[in-house]
């Protein structure tokens, strides 16, 4: 099944090429818009998987409508213009566009162009997903090692008595070790 494009264009420029070189890829364009509403359906309903921007206008709307989209279903973004501002470059990269390209719609070029930037966005993910798991794992050995105190304090035993005590009993509970973390800081809440 092909990858579906939504095209985006606020310009007086025909992208009649655009469509056939997509037709003839492995991309199919599933709707062209000039409307920021349309955009922000299609991406969020998840009837589109990458987004092309043809604008010289409007810049915070369309930017903001590409943050929305990147919060809530991620899909890769690319903007062509003619607008070369450091600000505006900027302000693209932190919303999530995929690829900001100036000056340079050419039909022949779309699909490396298009590949390119799904092979980032793909890139980006992949980070974004580590370090969140990696986040996740340092907030779980944090609580960890806090419920590990508790049942030093508690039981006035080592580090290592506790963290097997609490992994014994995580065993015979048939629960993960973050669970029962939380389980003993929410009684120790309660009793103190």
């Amino acid at each position: 099944m092909k990858p579906k494009v939504l095209l985006f264009n606020t310009t007086a420029d025909e992208l009649i090429d655009v469509q056939q070189h997509l037709s003839a890829s492995i991309y199919e364009v599933t709707a062209v818009t000039s409307e920021l509403s349309e955009i922000s359906r299609a991406a969020l309903s998840g009837t589109v998987d990458i987004i092309i921007a043809v604008t010289d206008k409007r810049f915070d709307q369309l930017f903001s409508c590409i943050q929305q989209i990147n919060l809530q279903n991620p899909i890769p973004v690319i903007v062509f213009t003619y607008e070369d501002s450091r600000d505006v470059i900027q302000s693209a990269i932190k919303v999530g566009v995929s690829a900001y390209i100036v000056d340079g719609l050419q039909a022949k070029r779309i699909v490396s162009i298009i590949d390119t930037a799904c092979f980032r966005f793909n890139e980006q993910q992949l980070v974004k997903e580590e370090l969140e798991k990696t986040k996740n794992t340092l907030s779980d050995r944090k609580l960890i090692d806090k419920a590990k105190g508790i049942v030093m304090q508690r039981s006035n035993i080592s580090e290592n008595d506790a963290y097997k005590a609490m992994r014994k009993m995580a065993m015979d509970k048939n629960i993960k070790m973050i669970e029962l973390a939380k389980s003993i800081i929410s009684a120790s809440e309660i009793l103190a």
